[in-house]
């Protein structure tokens, strides 16, 4: 829970993608467009054995802005054999990667 709290505070300050770099997190691969959420991007991330199984952060930003208007940009786990951020982003809804990369705006 303490690290938990301590993520997102770092997340409000500096962003999911600012906390990989602190933490000197390797990116996998180049940061992409996020086909479903026009102007903003996807990278992933290698996490250190922080979890029982291998796992990536996949790192975007929320479609809508929240209670006080900003839109954040948050982190979440996905499989670590997955190397490409429209597939982890196509994965975490269960629809394959041209279904993703297809569309026009994600809910």
């Amino acid at each position: 829970e303490v690290r938990r709290a301590a993520i997102e505070r770092l997340a409000d300050r500096d962003g999911g993608a600012g906390i990989c770099r602190e933490a000197g997190w390797g990116r996998v691969g180049e940061e992409v467009p996020d086909p479903g959420n026009p102007g903003k991007t996807l990278a992933l991330y290698d996490v250190p054995d922080l979890h029982r199984e291998p796992v990536r952060l996949l790192v975007m930003t929320n479609g809508t802005p929240d209670r006080s208007g900003r839109t954040r940009e948050y982190g979440e786990t996905i499989p670590a054999d997955i190397t490409d951020p429209i597939a982890a982003a196509a994965w975490q809804y269960g629809v394959p990667r041209d279904t993703y990369a297809q569309l026009a705006r994600r809910t």
